[in-house]
């Protein structure tokens, strides 16, 4: 119930900041945007989207396994979309993927430890990228000084616990002690086997040097193309900017979607977002014009599709219990 009284909440948060920032305005900037731009942005995020596929596919097909490409779209879509309806980054999203590949005959232990490599390499591409543009973006004065220092204290922190995360993880011994006196207690005694598939599983992940390669990348790579898709809005609204204003974008998108609040951040993102770029002199209808669009492609886009990914994942595995 205080689930949906958020999402619910949480929705005229979003409109009510976008449409007192943009006014009347809003809707003329929309009805003239050029279609063309936001339809390459569109198939930006679509392709985002299907490199996440791809990797979580490349990752199962280490450990010999085999899925279909649309079983992991469906999979994946519904847990992105969960993790959006979620107040705490994925605090939902995961189970549900976790869920439903065991359901697609891929062992509890195997699918954790793809699902533990892909958030480590999706939250790595991010915090490094963040990092570098934080540094970037105040050394040529789009941010202050404060972001810089804020900022490397923060990155400080995040090496030290990947350092500290990885030795855990690469050493089978450790985890599975941890795993036998958190975990194990709840479950039988001859769960203890599969504590070590699991070590040994998220071991060989991780010391896979060629599959580390492809999931880092394409982790980068979609950072990357999610700044071609902040550009491509800016152009469909007519307002094109310089690029170091898209990065200022996307950093305070992740900055303020990291903090927690309403399921997708809602109406924080977008009155922090807009009110910043006003300042930067972006006017605040195009301000609100421009997040609009992009929190459509991010945000609603996935949930519309992760709930009919989800409903279809439901029917298949009811239809397969008759």
């Amino acid at each position: 119930m205080n689930k949906v009284f958020g999402i619910i909440l949480g929705i005229f948060l979003f409109f009510g900041v976008i449409f007192f920032f943009g006014g009347k305005q809003l809707i003329n900037i929309l009805s003239n945007s050029n279609l063309g731009y936001f339809f390459i942005a569109l198939l930006t995020q679509f392709f985002i989207i299907f490199l996440y596929v791809a990797r979580l596919k490349i990752i199962i097909s280490a450990q010999k396994y085999k899925l279909k490409f649309f079983r992991i779209f469906k999979i994946l879509i519904s847990g992105m979309a969960i993790n959006q309806l979620t107040p705490i980054i994925k605090a939902g999203g995961e189970p549900v993927k976790l869920y439903y590949l065991a359901k697609s005959n891929i062992p509890a232990t195997k699918s954790s430890a793809s699902i533990v490599v892909e958030i480590t390499s999706e939250l790595i591409s991010f915090y490094v990228t963040l990092f570098l543009l934080i540094i970037f973006l105040s050394v040529t004065k789009y941010l202050t000084a404060k972001f810089l220092y804020i900022g490397t204290i923060i990155f400080c922190f995040v090496i030290i616990g990947f350092f500290f995360a990885f030795r855990f993880m690469l050493d089978k011994d450790k985890i599975e002690k941890f795993i036998e006196k958190y975990v194990l207690r709840f479950f039988k005694a001859n769960a203890k086997i599969s504590s070590k598939i699991f070590s040994s599983s998220l071991r060989n992940l991780f010391l896979n040097k060629s599959l580390c390669i492809k999931i880092f990348s394409i982790s980068f790579l979609c950072r990357l193309l999610e700044f071609f898709r902040i550009y491509f809005i800016f152009l469909a609204i007519n307002f094109p900017v310089p690029i170091t204003l898209v990065l200022v974008v996307w950093v305070l998108e992740v900055l303020f979607s990291t903090v927690p609040w309403l399921p997708g951040g809602l109406g924080l993102v977008e009155g922090g977002i807009i009110s910043t770029l006003i300042i930067f002199g972006i006017p605040a209808p195009f301000s609100s014009s421009m997040l609009l669009l992009d929190r459509f492609l991010s945000l609603w886009l996935i949930v519309i599709i992760g709930l009919i990914g989800f409903y279809f994942l439901n029917k298949e595995i009811k239809s397969s219990y008759r």
